[in-house]
This record gives C-alpha cells, sequence and structure tokens, in this order.
C-alpha cells in the first residue's frame, strides 16, 4: 500500500526469508563461511542455532543461491518425519524417484547416487531447516547416514539449523556420538543496538529507497528496545509504522509510532507495564502516583516516562543521555536540532507527563521493588528513558547489595537515583569537584567523546565499572574542577558554552 509514497520498488520489510535482503554483519557472515568452508571440505556435521527469528531459513537461502554446479542440495523444512519419509523427500529433492519404501532400498539408493557424485568430483549437501524438532531416533539415524564415506572424505554433508532447544538437545548422554560428529558449530545472536539502524537502511536501500533518513534516530532506538534485535520483529515492526505514517501522510517515523505499533500488537518487551502488570512496584510512601496517569495507560499509545524537578540538569541531562547511547555522529546531528528546546528547560521546572512505569519520578532517590520478571535494564530504560546506560551505572552505585546486575530477585528492593546535581557532582578527597557526564557501553564511543569535550578545554576522566559478569561501562567525569563555585558554573553554563559548540561542529560534518 506505501511503497509508490515513500518511493520503494518492492516492500521493504517483507519477513519471507529473500536471500537478497541478508544482511551482512560479522556475525552473520560467519555463520555464512562456517556452512561454505563446512560444505566445501567436506567436513560431515554443521549445526547453525539461532533464537527464533534472527534469519536462520535466510540464511539458507542465501547459501542455496550461491553454491556452485558441482554441489547438489537438498533442502527440508518440514521435520515432523520420520527417518524413512526423510529419505523420500531427500531422494525426490536429488531428482531420484525412491525404487521402494523400505529403508534399506532407499538407503542404497542414495548410496549410489553419492558414489556417482563422487566420481565426477561433486558433492552432496543435505540442509535441515527447523532441526530442533526432529526426534531422537531421526538424529541418531543421521549420524548413522553420515558413515557414508570413503577412506578420505565425507560422502554427504549434513546441515542442522535450528532454535537453541536443539543444542539442548545434541547435549543428551544418548545423543552424544551425534554431538561428536559435529565438526563445525554457530550461534546467530540478535542485532546490536548499534546495528539496527543500519540493518534498516540495508533494507530500505535494497528495496529502492534513495530518500534521507526515514526513521527518526529516537525511533531506531525504540525499535530496537522492543524487537531486541531480532531481524523478524524489526520488519514487522517497521512495516506496521511505515503504514501508519502512510495512512497519516507523515514522511518521518516517528518515535511515537513505534510505541503505537508495540503496544497494537503485543510486542512489548519482557517486563513492560501494560495497564493490569506493573513492572515497577512503588512502596507506600516513598513514591507519588497520579491516579490519572494510571488511567491514561491504557487509552495512550506508551506513554514516555518523563523526570520531574530536575531544573537546570534536564537541559545536560538531555545530552547526557544520548551520549550514553548513541554514536557521537548522530549525538551532534541531535544536539543542533534540540538546543532551542533545552535552553527553554533550563529556565523552568519540568512537569510530569505521562508514566508507564507507574512512577512520578522526582528530585529524590526512589525505592522500588523488583517485580518477578524484570531485568535492570528493562527498569533503567523505562525510568531513565535515553539515560538508560547512565541509569544502569548509577544504580550499581546505589544498591551496593548487587553484585551483578544480571542477578537480581522478586521483591528485591531497589534504589534508583535520581539524576540531579546533588547525584552527578562528585567532591573529591583533595577538596576539587568532578562532574558525570556520561557512561559508554564501548571504549571506542567512550574515547569519540572524550576528544569532543577535550576539544572544549575540559579535562575528561574515564572510569570502567564492572556492572555484571559481561558488561563493563566506562563512566565519564569532567574533572579537576577547583572548589564548588567553578564546578556549579561549569554545570550551569555548559550548556550555552559547549553545546552551541557541538552544534556547530555537527553542522560541518554532515
Amino acid at each position: 500500500m506505501y511503497n509508490s509514497y515513500f518511493g520503494f520498488s518492492e516492500s521493504p520489510f517483507n519477513v519471507t526469508p529473500d536471500p537478497r535482503f541478508f544482511y551482512t554483519n560479522p556475525v552473520y557472515l560467519e555463520a555464512y563461511a562456517n556452512l561454505r568452508y563446512g560444505i566445501e571440505a567436506k567436513k560431515g556435521f554443521i549445526v547453525i542455532t539461532g533464537e527464533v527469528g534472527t534469519g536462520k531459513t535466510t540464511l539458507l537461502r542465501k547459501l542455496l543461491h550461491s553454491l556452485e554446479n558441482t554441489i547438489h542440495s537438498t533442502f527440508t523444512f518440514n521435520t515432523c518425519l520420520s527417518f524413512p519419509e526423510l529419505l523420500q523427500v531427500t531422494l525426490q529433492d536429488l531428482g531420484l524417484a525412491p525404487t521402494s519404501t523400505s529403508k534399506v532400498t532407499m538407503l542404497e539408493q542414495l548410496n549410489d547416487y553419492l558414489i556417482k557424485q563422487l566420481k565426477q568430483s561433486h558433492s552432496v549437501t543435505m540442509l535441515i531447516d527447523e532441526a530442533q524438532d526432529l526426534s531422537d531416533e531421526v538424529l541418531e539415524n543421521l549420524r548413522l547416514l553420515s558413515n557414508l564415506e570413503t577412506d578420505r572424505e565425507k560422502l554427504l554433508q549434513i546441515v542442522l539449523m535450528g532454535q537453541p532447544e536443539l543444542e539442548t538437545k545434541l547435549d543428551q548422554i544418548r545423543l552424544r556420538q551425534l554431538k561428536q560428529r559435529v565438526a563445525l558449530r554457530c550461534r546467530l545472536g540478535p542485532l546490536k543496538d548499534e546495528e539496527v539502524g543500519p540493518y534498516i537502511d540495508f533494507r530500505l536501500r535494497t528495496a529502492g529507497y534513495e530518500g534521507t533518513n526515514l526513521f527518526h534516530h529516537d525511533a531506531v532506538r525504540q525499535i530496537f528496545f522492543y524487537s531486541k534485535g531480532i531481524p523478524r520483529l524489526i520488519n514487522i515492526i517497521c512495516d506496521n509504522a511505515l503504514l501508519i505514517s502512510y495512512a497519516e501522510s507523515k514522511k518521518l517515523v516517528s518515535a511515537d509510532t513505534i510505541k503505537e505499533v508495540a503496544r497494537d500488537l503485543r510486542i512489548a518487551p519482557e517486563g513492560q507495564v501494560t495497564k493490569t502488570d506493573n513492572v515497577l512496584a512503588p512502596k507506600t510512601g516513598k513514591q507519588t502516583l497520579n491516579p490519572q496517569i494510571s488511567d491514561q495507560i491504557g487509552e495512550h499509545k506508551l506513554g514516555r516516562l518523563v523526570s520531574a524537578g530536575v531544573g537546570t540538569l534536564l537541559g545536560i541531562l538531555f545530552f547526557v543521555g544520548a551520549a550514553s547511547v548513541m554514536d557521537p555522529q548522530n549525538f551532534l546531528n541531535m544536539a543542533g536540532r534540540s538546543l532551542e528546546v533545552v535552553k527553554h528547560n533550563l529556565n523552568q521546572e519540568s512537569v510530569p507527563k505521562k508514566a508507564n512505569a507507574a512512577v512520578e519520578f522526582k528530585r529524590r532517590e526512589q525505592r522500588v521493588v523488583i517485580q518477578y520478571g524484570a531485568t535492570i535494564y528493562q527498569i533503567a530504560s523505562e525510568v531513565y528513558g535515553t539515560n538508560a546506560v547512565l541509569g544502569m551505572d548509577l544504580i550499581k552505585e546505589f544498591n551496593p547489595q548487587i553484585k551483578n546486575l544480571n542477578w537480581v530477585s522478586a521483591g528485591q528492593e531497589l534504589l534508583l537515583p535520581s539524576l540531579t546535581q546533588e547525584t552527578l557532582l562528585r567532591p573529591q578527597t583533595d577538596g576539587t569537584y568532578h562532574i558525570i557526564v556520561a557512561s559508554f557501553r564501548s571504549r571506542t564511543g567512550a574515547d569519540e567523546y572524550i576528544r569532543l569535550l577535550s576539544n572544549q578545554g575540559h579535562p575528561v576522566i574515564i572510569t570502567p565499572q564492572r556492572v555484571s559478569d559481561d558488561l563493563l561501562l566506562y563512566r565519564l567525569e569532567i574533572g579537576d574542577l577547583k572548589n564548588l563555585e567553578e564546578a556549579n558554573q561549569i554545570w550551569q553554563t555548559g550548556l550555552k558554552n559547549e553545546w552551541l559548540a557541538f552544534a556547530g561542529s555537527a553542522g560541518e560534518t554532515r
């Protein structure tokens, strides 16, 4: 419906496994290379796993379209079959008519075909999708099938593609012989947050789009938040968002549109608050919930959680949070567009708007009770919004009882530090002061941001903060502020003198 409106030659976000839309990030390239190498080097068994919607079938389709004429392949996607039925399907895919339904006869027929192809320097591969649904009996027979070999090489290469449950199956004691036959193994993971934008752009360009950015950068962040980087969910969200934008005659997909889609499709991530299920349960006397806000949660399209009473900090932290989760170039571009709004907020108190976490976020710290299924990342995303990475950093600091943010328990009380001058302005033992300005998940992003701040004459201190077993954050602070007066001056005037320069710099690099 919207292709001509946006200038597409075809729909960019179909969920069919079209190999032309195969996105070549490092993980997918590694999996593809493993498949090619395993088949061409005749390694026998190859196992590729990945969560639902991560592009496993698309990977197989890409492989099928790239195999040389000397490689003959079969592709099985219906795995609710007995082994004789699987043999029948395999022979038919190879262009052979089964002479009998006898398992022994079909095995002999297949073996003859494999030897014939070997004499012609050809090879044969069996590709099985949804392999997690294969019965243990079929898997064991596939192991026996791999015994079709010469003294020097395997006659049949078998690729098992499936969900993570396949790995669990192969770990069974009864299948240990098959597990030992697996020569290559690879796992597809979701896209990282910084890959979602390029992924969307790649599909748009493949579909013939030649315009400028179609999705606002805030919308891209929301797409990652709701999809968790799963390509299929990204496609579904983007497709629906484009349809809504077309219906409203808009040429730019906004973050609000993505929230609307997420709610309409009921694909909010685990722990997301709904009208009847609060992730964050406020403790009596510690937090205030406006009853009207609670009612509006079910009526509006995933309203944003907005901090209240942050005064001057609101302006600066708008950029602090952006720097925490965005690459520097996008951060600079956003700075120029949003400067006037931020300057306006410097002179007035901020009024809380809709709060989907049922928390009215005030100056003082808040205490919440972790509900079942919630994670610190989800809580930080809901409470701090674009400041989520900085929020996680501070949550870990202000809750010393939590040694690892990956390991929290339902019912555990959590202190959420407010993003205020009292929290981020840090006196030092020598009488100087530091100001926490950002936290990054990658050292590359941190180093680039340090360069930007250093160009403005600010000495920057970087401190690694281990918040979980697998996550190291990089906290940045403006340091060497001689006294409280100087620290307050940087705090109050940093926006005017500093971010204007950043906005100018962004204009030069667009």
